[in-house]
């Protein structure tokens, strides 16, 4: 998988969970400010558990702010490229 795959089926992801645009996820939007609150960001990590066979820790998941955090932490469990 792709870097930019990763990035599309995280967004879709996302967006459905938050239930909004998927236009509005950009890398340096804080997932709290697209209405998240501390209870949906658990769920969408197992959400992103589930979907990519991983295993994401609390702390992990404590350091989550921005989409772009997602995405790094994503690409490094499953070694994505480019």
């Amino acid at each position: 998988m792709t870097r930019q795959e990763l990035v599309e089926k995280a967004r879709t992801l996302l967006a459905h969970r938050l239930k909004i645009d998927r236009k509005m996820i950009r890398p340096e939007t804080s997932i709290y400010d697209l209405g998240a609150d501390s209870l949906d960001v658990l769920v969408i990590a197992r959400d992103f558990e589930e979907v990519f066979s991983i295993v994401i820790y609390t702390r992990e998941i404590q350091q989550i702010r921005t989409f772009d955090d997602i995405i790094s932490q994503l690409s490094q469990k499953i070694g994505c490229e480019g």
